[in-house]
């Protein structure tokens, strides 16, 4: 008897749980809608996240675009920086995030469209599934060219002459392989404590390829990286990025606008936010 009184209970609180949930209203981001889009390169789906600037309907401006990846946490904390600044210290901006592929694992997503070259041993990836999915970077930046671009340059006021891209980890290192392999498809790279240690630092490889071959390398690239987070064999990434700076800088890069600045107190994992605000500073600080 006790043990079925027991049960009524604790099924008359699984019931009224589940009926709270579910009056409780969704949260949105205010200002923001979502858009579905399939993508021609790699046959995935995914979502965009978009956030209008709030004086967006009562204005004819353009705005500077921002794309930012990683958006289940890179769009809310964009868009919550946006509010503090946006028209304080930094330009207003159309705000984009791009969503993992849907339906895919986030690990499998993000390092198939994240990494530049196949490494299905690398020590430092995802699980063996995401490291076999590894190196489809650029079927993923033809996407953004081709697509995720166009659309919102079709639906929405963008300046041309001011395209963001943000990326952080697996999305720096992305930031990384556009800025030596694309350059002109973004104006400003904020590039966050990027995975240059991936392949083998194949990075470093794409970047001498691209400077035997041009001379020019047109953009605003802010690189950062946090000072106490190893990563393979305990070489810390900021090591790394001071390499990638040495080897942009020896260059002489005609065109390149480069800021590179290692966050002291910061690990991998604290430092995005304060490389974000830093980032969109310098690239679009209010106009006076």
């Amino acid at each position: 008897m006790r043990k079925k009184v027991f049960g009524l209970l604790l099924s008359a609180v699984v019931l009224a749980n589940i009926a709270y949930s579910e009056e409780l209203p969704v949260f949105s981001i205010p200002q923001s809608e979502v858009r579905t889009i399939h993508a021609n390169s790699n046959k995935k789906d995914y979502e965009l996240y978009i956030r209008l600037p709030s004086s967006y309907k009562n204005s004819t401006a353009s705005y500077p675009l921002i794309i930012v990846n990683d958006a289940i946490y890179a769009f809310p904390m964009a868009s919550g920086v946006m509010q503090l600044m946006g028209g304080q210290v930094i330009q207003e901006a159309i705000l984009v995030g791009i969503s993992d592929s849907k339906g895919d694992d986030r690990g499998v997503s993000r390092t198939r469209d994240y990494t530049p070259t196949f490494s299905p041993m690398e020590e430092n990836g995802h699980s063996s599934a995401s490291r076999l999915a590894s190196g489809h970077a650029k079927e993923y930046v033809d996407f953004i060219a081709d697509q995720v671009i166009p659309l919102m340059q079709k639906n929405y006021r963008i300046d041309p002459n001011n395209k963001i891209f943000v990326g952080h980890s697996f999305g720096g290192l992305l930031g990384s392989y556009i800025l030596v392999n694309r350059p002109e498809l973004f104006d400003h790279y904020i590039i966050g404590s990027p995975s240059l240690w991936y392949d083998n630092k194949v990075m470093f490889t794409m970047e001498k390829r691209y400077a035997k071959a041009n001379k020019t390398l047109k953009a605003h690239a802010m690189i950062y990286a946090d000072d106490n987070d190893g990563s393979l064999n305990n070489k810390k990434m900021a090591d790394d990025v001071l390499a990638f700076e040495k080897a942009l800088r020896s260059r002489n890069y005609s065109g390149l606008n480069l800021q590179v600045e290692v966050i002291k107190g910061e690990n991998h994992h604290s430092v995005f936010p304060g490389l974000l605000s830093r980032g969109l500073m310098a690239a679009i600080p209010l106009k006076k």
